[in-house]
């Protein structure tokens, strides 16, 4: 079948960063697959696309910032008529729900977040029919799923958007050397919900309490709050807080760490916890989204409850003064990681959710109904052709 996989962005965020994965299976079923961009915004994906040979489109390309409108969007569907519209992300879920029922196209739905804006989760509560099912990147996530958007347990499978590597290098474990530097460091958008304010002032309760240590801080991504958190780092005579932007390889990030620190107010499934657990480093997290379930407290990492600057500088230093307790958690969280995301595991999942997607469009063209949800609050886009 001809898939149009339509996405907000190529942004390079946790959506985008499992595409060549995700569509290297759907072809490897016989697929042809395209992405679709509403947006190029920083188009940090670009390359892994192009890296792993998949086709990729962007509706509307003039302003990096600007979405491509509705009807944009669906004059390009219109023209590239697939058999089956993947969607991810909210604005490009309604966009392909809206669009698949004017022109009669079957939709399935990623669900990424555990966290919708209000708008959002009402607008997707009210469309929610009119995806044939939809897709959670995590156990988590498919139980929030079920409840934020009353999306039955039948129509929500799970596809885990990590597939872990045995093979991948690790990190070296800290060694206590008097003269080393820790290196602690975390991956993700600078922006309010990543809550990297809360590292940058941990840096400044360290400094306070063992200003002999040597311990740097890396924060890995771009967004709005550059800026902020520059003038946050500087302001605290932060020379031991490094920006280094956008990661185009995280993996090779993670094995320059001794410790990932992942603040987040909310998460998913957090891929960058896993690329780090699997490079063999120490967590220390957050207890949100799926987190909690990857994470054992004190075996594997370490959740952060309370999630204050102290509480993270006191964890630090703790595993600073420990290499021993600094290095038997990483192994275990790598040992963790690489059962639990086995390529066969993952990767059977996988092709149950896309043979799912192969009877939705043979039961599709066999169906005169298709689907007709009369209770959306978007009828009125139905008859446009």
């Amino acid at each position: 079948m001809r898939i149009l996989y339509l996405i907000n962005s190529l942004n390079g965020g946790g959506a985008e960063r499992p595409l060549p994965a995700v569509i290297g299976l759907m072809r490897a079923c016989g697929h042809s697959v395209r992405v679709v961009a509403l947006a190029r915004k920083a188009g940090n994906a670009i390359a892994w696309l192009e890296a792993a040979g998949i086709d990729y489109h962007i509706v509307d390309d003039r302003d990096p910032e600007r979405f491509a409108s509705l009807w944009q969007t669906m004059a390009y569907v219109r023209a590239n008529r697939p058999d089956l519209l993947w969607t991810s992300l909210t604005r490009a879920t309604l966009f392909g729900q809206l669009i698949g029922r004017a022109l009669g196209i079957p939709v399935a739905s990623w669900q990424h977040s555990a966290f919708l804006k209000p708008a959002n989760r009402f607008l997707l509560r009210r469309t929610r029919n009119m995806s044939a099912f939809w897709v959670a990147d995590s156990d988590f996530v498919a139980r929030v799923t079920q409840r934020q958007l009353a999306v039955p347990p039948e129509r929500i499978c799970t596809w885990p958007l990590f597939e872990a590597n045995a093979a991948a290098p690790v990190a070296t474990p800290w060694q206590g050397k008097k003269d080393a530097v820790f290196h602690i460091g975390s991956l993700g958008r600078l922006e309010p919900e990543k809550n990297m304010e809360l590292p940058i002032r941990a840096m400044a309760v360290i400094r306070e309490r063992m200003p002999e240590a040597r311990i740097r801080l890396s924060l890995c991504g771009s967004g709005s709050q550059m800026a902020h958190l520059k003038a946050l780092a500087a302001g605290q005579g932060g020379a031991d807080i490094n920006f280094e932007g956008f990661q185009p390889d995280p993996l090779a990030f993670c094995r320059r760490l001794h410790v990932y620190v992942q603040p987040s107010h909310f998460e998913g499934l957090c891929i960058a916890v896993h690329e780090a657990m699997q490079a063999g480093l120490p967590v220390i997290a957050t207890p949100v989204g799926a987190i909690p379930d990857i994470i054992r407290d004190g075996q594997s990492g370490f959740l952060l409850a309370p999630p204050t600057p102290e509480a993270l500088a006191e964890r630090i230093l703790h595993l600073y003064t420990n290499p021993g307790l600094c290095a038997r958690t990483g192994q275990q969280a790598r040992a963790e990681i690489l059962e639990r995301y086995a390529k066969d595991r993952i990767e059977t999942m996988a092709r149950t959710v896309i043979h799912r997607a192969e009877r939705l469009v043979q039961a599709w063209h066999h169906s005169p109904a298709r689907g007709d949800d009369t209770s959306s609050p978007f009828r009125w886009v139905w008859k446009i052709r």
